[in-house]
């Protein structure tokens, strides 16, 4: 058997191992304990907390949330909002939150100021953030960074913008079929960036040219052993809503495999879609993800949060969901 061909057979293997070890649970809404919001990024703090950040807040600043999973299943038993952790500034269209326990402190991506600023656990900032490098000030209206996640094994933030750069390139559409091509850049905790890798997304697979198609990355999860989980995000939105859809795929890669600068290969751990028909609203635009608590058996949780643009007209709710692989 020639190597090429063993290669394949083991590579094919290693997938379908994976896909089997993936349990997704299905999506839940707590109507009566979480309020309509703009959910677009979450973060486990320990135990059974978490931080969630609202991209239309009337002030800048982070949700405490109680997420209650169970520790056999990964299900969902219960999202209750607490408090909401102002900073009393204008909203800065935070899309993206990760805490760091060595500090207790917790960053927030803006995606209107392409800043990401440390906020104490009352909500304040403490007037430290990433230094960002210069090649991300040219980004097109509204997609800026949106994926941002941090690693206290590793040490490093992780962020990346939610579409090409204006000088990479251009975006994809409904009327351009095209991948996107990011710069995944890495963080120490001085703050300075480290390395940066590219990322390319996979091209939209929506036919036709009417209505809207958005792709993009919404958020990423770093995980201990130095891996990250990508979250590729692809919405269809159809003139009547009827047949629009909201297409996640969750892919790992491993830049310590790979030398800065090089294009990252990615491998898919799950995926799935959400929709609107004329029996099924389980449309739900899934912007957040962070790495939660391992289960009993040992399995990874990973919890998603949706942005239900403040329960857009009756026709979207605000879903959480869990994946444990």
């Amino acid at each position: 058997m020639r190597k090429g061909v063993l290669f394949l057979l083991l590579l094919t293997t290693a997938v379908q191992a994976m896909a089997q070890k993936v349990v997704q649970n299905r999506q839940r809404h707590f109507p009566k304990s979480v309020p309509a919001g703009n959910y677009s990024g979450i973060t486990w703090l320990g135990g059974d907390r978490y931080a969630v950040v609202n991209d239309k807040s009337p002030t800048a600043g982070f949700h405490l949330m109680t997420i209650r999973i169970d520790d056999n299943t990964g299900d969902i038993r219960e999202v209750r909002a607490n408090s909401f952790m102002a900073d009393g500034r204008p909203n800065r269209d935070e899309e993206g939150i990760c805490f760091v326990p060595q500090t207790n402190t917790v960053f927030v991506s803006g995606e209107s100021d392409g800043q990401i600023l440390e906020y104490s656990m009352n909500g304040q900032p403490t007037g430290r953030q990433l230094n960002i490098p210069e090649v991300f000030d040219e980004v097109y209206s509204n997609s800026g960074f949106e994926a941002l996640t941090y690693n206290a094994t590793t040490q490093l933030f992780w962020t990346t913008t939610e579409n090409t750069l204006k000088m990479d390139g251009e975006q994809p559409s409904i009327n351009k079929k095209i991948p996107n091509m990011l710069r995944l850049q890495s963080f120490g905790n001085d703050l300075q960036p480290r390395e940066q890798y590219w990322y390319q997304t996979d091209s939209s697979a929506v036919k036709g040219t009417k209505g809207r198609s958005l792709l993009g990355v919404s958020g990423m999860a770093a995980l201990d052993d130095g891996r990250i989980i990508v979250m590729e995000r692809e919405a269809r939105k159809t003139s009547k809503n009827i047949g629009s859809f909201i297409h996640i795929k969750l892919y790992i890669v491993d830049p310590s495999q790979q030398q800065p600068g090089e294009l990252l290969p990615k491998q898919l751990l799950t995926e799935f879609r959400t929709k609107i028909n004329l029996t099924r609203r389980s449309f739900a635009n899934y912007e957040g993800i962070c790495i939660g608590p391992k289960l009993k058996d040992g399995r990874q949780l990973l919890l998603l949060v949706a942005d239900s643009q403040n329960q857009y007209k009756g026709w979207l709710k605000d879903w959480f969901k869990t994946i444990v692989f």
